[in-house]
């Protein structure tokens, strides 16, 4: 009891110093932690430092001024970039996407395509043993906490020597994070337009065949047999989830799928839903054999996906999978080719929603929690299980590497633009959905 009082009033003084940015009791936790517990040393740095290092001390390369000055004037000459404000590296979704991101700019952009870019990391249990999948002659990933922090300071004091991926509200050097619109409107729009610019470009699935043994070591240990489908789902508020659906709604495709001699993989690091027990559904999200690579693996060999909105989805979008992105309240934020959207739609009591309304209120309020700055706003419909079954089907058109033509209900929403960032990528809202709900989307 006095140990569980200890702990608690712990987390009470951590949770005050993130609020207000105070670094010197989490610097120590940190440290005890790599010192005793093998599995937290094993996945991290003995230097971590969060976000806020960053903005608070970021300055402190004026003092080293000389070092920094003939350091970059190498990198200038040896033509490497720093990439920069990669605060989301200990998320796996979120590496795919913003060294995709990375990767689709050496490819597009003339500036960026001589250039080699170093990606510093202190968290270990992603990327390393992912790393060689992200690496090419142009890409290295350098592992350390020194070495982040190193090069971070030399990439705030030289911008031009840094190149940016990123997709979360980090920016080290402007000193603070970016707005809201910059986070779900410039930021997307770029990473839309990039994907069109390059849209064959998928680097990381020719890394597939170098892992066969890993492979055949993973399907054994899970009992896959056969084709299967993976699906992942938020079971609490997260992300781009506001309000969890109900697993039982997915029973329906599920269904649909085994018959058709599927498996089905519940994927992700959630809670397996009790509705799944009696299924024949395989939990690999809280399995021991759930890992970066595995994950990479699992995705890879895959035929389809289903999906909450977040990070993850950046995992099967790296290697062209169809992928469904379900009860999205972004509406539209991933734009592959083979990706379709069923999202969450609001509404307030005071102001009838449309598409551009609720993405003007992501833009200017933020995600989750800043939308309920106002006490009438609601979620006027989240995906049912016959959408999700139809628009499964729909995705079912995207195997055996087909992108089926938009169809004419999906181009009008396109060219109305009355869905904001729709049009600038490649990915869909359900057909079947929109049919529904067509009069939110003008």
């Amino acid at each position: 009891m006095i140990i569980k009082n200890i702990t608690n009033i712990i987390k009470k003084i951590l949770e005050n110093h993130r609020k207000n940015k105070i670094l010197y009791l989490r610097a120590i936790i940190h440290f005890v932690r790599y010192c005793f517990i093998y599995n937290y040393r094993k996945n991290r740095c003995v230097i971590d430092p969060p976000q806020e290092f960053f903005y608070k001390y970021g300055k402190i390369g004026n003092y080293f001024s000389i070092l920094l000055f003939f350091f970059q004037k190498y990198l200038k000459k040896k033509k490497i970039l720093i990439s920069i404000n990669n605060d989301c590296n200990s998320s796996m979704g979120h590496i795919y996407g913003e060294i995709g991101q990375i990767h689709r700019m050496q490819k597009s952009e003339k500036i960026y395509s001589d250039k080699t870019v170093w990606f510093a990391t202190s968290r270990k249990d992603i990327l390393g043993e992912t790393k060689e999948i992200f690496e090419n002659r142009n890409f290295k990933i350098l592992i350390g906490g020194l070495k982040r922090v190193f090069l971070n300071l030399v990439a705030i004091k030289y911008p031009s020597i840094s190149i940016d991926g990123s997709i979360s509200h980090t920016n080290y050097i402007l000193g603070k994070n970016h707005s809201d619109r910059v986070v779900f409107h410039d930021m997307p729009k770029k990473h839309a337009k990039l994907i069109c610019k390059t849209e064959d470009f998928y680097p990381n699935k020719g890394k597939v065949n170098n892992y066969d043994n890993e492979k055949k070591k993973l399907f054994q240990n899970l009992k896959i047999k056969k084709k299967y489908i993976v699906i992942q789902i938020k079971t609490f508020l997260s992300n781009g989830t506001l309000e969890p659906l109900n697993p039982n709604i997915f029973l329906k495709t599920i269904e649909y799928f085994q018959n058709k001699n599927f498996q089905i993989v519940f994927a992700g690091r959630e809670e397996f839903p009790e509705v799944f027990l009696n299924n024949s559904i395989i939990n690999y999200a809280k399995s021991k054999y759930a890992s970066a690579l595995n994950d990479f693996l699992l995705i890879a060999h895959s035929s389809l996906v289903l999906s909450s909105g977040s990070g993850f989805c950046f995992l099967p979008e790296s290697l062209d999978k169809p992928l469904l992105v379900i009860n999205a309240h972004h509406i539209c934020q991933y734009f592959g080719r083979r990706t379709i959207y069923l999202p969450t739609l609001l509404s307030r009591k005071s102001e009838k929603f449309n598409a551009r309304i609720q993405h003007e209120y992501l833009c200017t309020y933020g995600k989750r929690n800043g939308y309920f700055t106002f006490d009438d706003i609601y979620i006027h419909h989240t995906p049912t299980s016959d959408e999700i079954f139809m628009a499964a089907k729909e995705l079912e058109e995207y195997a055996n590497n087909k992108v089926p033509k938009y169809t004419s209900l999906q181009k009008k929403i396109r060219d109305s633009g009355g869905c904001p960032l729709l049009s600038d990528g490649l990915s869909n809202i359900s057909n079947y959905f929109l049919s529904k709900h067509e009069n939110f989307f003008h």
